[in-house]
């Protein structure tokens, strides 16, 4: 994909191929050129809705399974059992419901929309249970004896599973990053992110030269090469240290 955003048509075209005629950059001025689409902001626009999303679903996931992992109430296995369905049903199936609920709340057409619609995960629910049975039970007493309500153990206890936070949040952020329905359900034609984009380039009735789309794509792995590489050892020390453990 890299050396073919540097390629024309032709080059493309050419299975046996492996080198451009020349490294030029044309496909890469192109798409930031705005002729085909304003790319600079579909790439802000996607690493905003990706972050936030990502942060607001470490919240809300962490408070959840925190709850299930510490927490003494009925209906606790009850609400274990749909986290594990919410990982078993398909997005698909449940698009239309998803949309009708989201269009009785207002929220279509909105930034908001996306945000809210993919925070609740059975995934992160499940992944924060098993990282809280880690902390010992005493820890929750002593909270206790010092009068320290619910939620503030629940924040006091965070900075100790920072780690599986990191983790979680840039997994988040991978499968919003790569999100193709929510988007093209939640959002209007001229809120394009870049799973979006990428589609719009590579249709071949707009006639963009291959090289764009392929440009695009190199762009989007950019951010979460980048990420991966920097947090690496904080992902590998949580998955061993909180969930193989």
């Amino acid at each position: 994909m890299v050396l073919s955003s540097f390629k024309t048509n032709r080059e493309i075209y050419q299975p046996d191929r492996l080198l451009p005629g020349s490294f030029d950059l044309f496909a890469y001025r192109m798409l930031f050129s705005g002729e085909f689409i304003n790319f600079f902001e579909v790439l802000v626009r996607s690493i905003l809705l990706a972050g936030g999303q990502a942060m607001l679903a470490c919240f809300i996931t962490a408070g959840a399974g925190f709850a299930l992992a510490k927490g003494r109430f009925r209906g606790k296995t009850l609400l274990f059992g749909f986290a594990l369905i919410a990982i078993l049903y398909p997005k698909q199936a449940m698009s239309l419901s998803l949309f009708e609920w989201l269009a009785t709340l207002g929220m279509t057409g909105t930034y908001y929309g996306l945000l809210f619609s993919g925070v609740a995960s059975g995934l992160g629910v499940i992944f924060f249970m098993q990282v809280f049975r880690k902390i010992p039970d005493e820890l929750i007493d002593l909270a206790k004896v010092e009068g320290e309500s619910t939620c503030r153990t629940f924040f006091g206890f965070l900075p100790l599973v920072k780690p599986a936070l990191i983790t979680y949040g840039i997994l988040h952020f991978f499968l919003c990053w790569q999100d193709h329905l929510l988007p093209l359900l939640v959002l209007g034609s001229d809120q394009l992110t870049l799973p979006l984009a990428l589609a719009k380039l590579g249709d071949s009735s707009y006639r963009i030269p291959e090289a764009v789309g392929l440009a695009a794509g190199v762009i989007a792995i950019i951010p979460m090469a980048l990420l991966f590489g920097y947090f690496f050892r904080r992902i590998r020390s949580a998955l061993s240290e909180w969930v193989v453990s």
